[in-house]
């Protein structure tokens, strides 16, 4: 008699979800199949978003060996791209890592490389774009799922539900109901820069980033392989100000780049630069999930991962690195049969703490002494 065969439902084809599909394709099971579901039209709406991203051994680099794409991203990552510069808001230096070609602990690779790579190692047809889902709902009659989307069609059949569809997921209501991503006091404005016309500014930054603090603001920019700075602009606003702020309601790019700059006027011109070159701006409030234990609902069969379980704010550099392991925790659950509580404890633990880490350093961040005490903390990862 044949095995029974297990259906899952992916939400969400950003990075953690593609890294689940990989690893499932790649372990074969004859016992379990899956379908994944983008709500992006295509593959190429998000080929350019994102800044560059370090992902770690034993996170992001651990998921890439299960899906045996660890050689490729050998050849894509920046080991030099670890390099970092911290400076006030006077532009004094205060840390230096040169980075090293050598160093492959946490290497860099830009975002939209990282995802292409996944993404093309899966067969043709894996993902079902212009998916966006708005609810999963259970038969009680056969257990068994169906996926609602916004067309109004559905698709059911499904054994398990694997929330991957980010910060404001619609599958986590199953699992955490009336859980939902609160404000961090904390909003950016990204932009991108040419980094060929503005040699100071590439000189200043090399081949990693820089981050910039005082006052309770930060500017901090990443150099891509492209020859592209992504920049970030982060000040401590109200919620509302994405919406009715000066900056939010300038009606070309230009003023919003203009009006900006007025929130750094105090700040040395050349850490302005960063602000007063750049194009693109688009307006981005930071939100993160409690990390703290949260209320399961009994739910069978339905699970998180990536931002859908713990989002949290950038300071930890933790996201794309989290959802890449539980990616590589549940598909090894899903392969080998196991209880999927084994996956979960294992992913809130990790998540809780990541969270943790992230909101302590949103403080260090915005506070008093952020230069200090930033330097402090990079001088504890420093080899002895």
């Amino acid at each position: 008699m044949p095995p029974s065969l297990t259906r899952v439902a992916i939400v969400g084809g950003g990075i953690g979800g593609l890294t689940l599909a990989r690893i499932l394709q790649l372990r074969q099971s004859a016992s379990l199949t899956f379908s994944l579901f983008e709500a992006e039209a295509n593959a190429s709406l998000r080929a350019t978003l994102g800044g560059s991203l370090d992902l770690k051994r034993e996170s992001g680099q651990r998921a890439l060996h299960d899906a045996a794409l660890h050689a490729q991203f050998l050849k894509l990552c920046r080991p030099a791209g670890g390099a970092l510069k911290i400076f006030d808001d006077t532009a004094r230096i205060y840390y230096e890592d040169k980075g090293s070609d050598k160093d492959m602990y946490n290497p860099e690779i830009d975002r939209g490389q990282l995802r292409s790579m996944i993404l093309d190692s899966l067969r043709p047809g894996t993902v079902q774009w212009g998916h966006k889902a708005v609810a999963a709902k259970r038969d009680h009659v056969t257990g068994k799922y169906s996926v609602q989307f916004t067309s109004g069609k559905s698709e059911g059949g499904f054994d398990i539900v694997v929330g991957a569809d980010g910060a404001w997921s619609s599958i986590r209501p199953l699992v955490w109901p009336g859980v939902l991503p609160t404000y961090s006091g904390v909003t950016f404005l990204d932009t991108k820069i040419d980094i060929k016309s503005h040699p100071a500014l590439s000189q200043l930054v090399g081949e990693g980033s820089i981050i910039a603090m005082g006052g309770g603001k930060c500017i901090m920019a990443q150099m891509s392989s492209n020859n592209v700075l992504t920049v970030y602009s982060a000040i401590r606003v109200p919620e509302n100000w994405a919406r009715t702020s000066d900056v939010a309601l300038a009606e070309t790019p230009e003023e919003k780049i203009r009006l900006m700059l007025a929130h750094f006027a105090s700040w040395d011109e050349s850490l302005r630069q960063f602000i007063r070159v750049s194009k693109n701006p688009v307006i981005r409030p930071i939100y993160a999930l409690p990390h703290d234990s949260k209320p399961r609902a009994q739910t069978d069969n339905v699970v998180l991962l990536g931002d859908a379980a713990h989002l949290m704010s950038p300071f930890a550099g933790a996201g794309v690195n989290m959802a890449m392991v539980d990616a590589a925790d549940l598909a090894n659950v899903l392969v080998e049969g196991q209880p999927l509580e084994t996956y979960e404890a294992i992913m809130r633990e990790r998540g809780n703490e990541a969270g943790q880490e992230s909101a302590d350093n949103l403080d260090t961040f915005f506070g008093e002494g952020a230069a200090t005490k930033l330097t402090a903390l990079f001088r504890t990862f420093d080899p002895a």
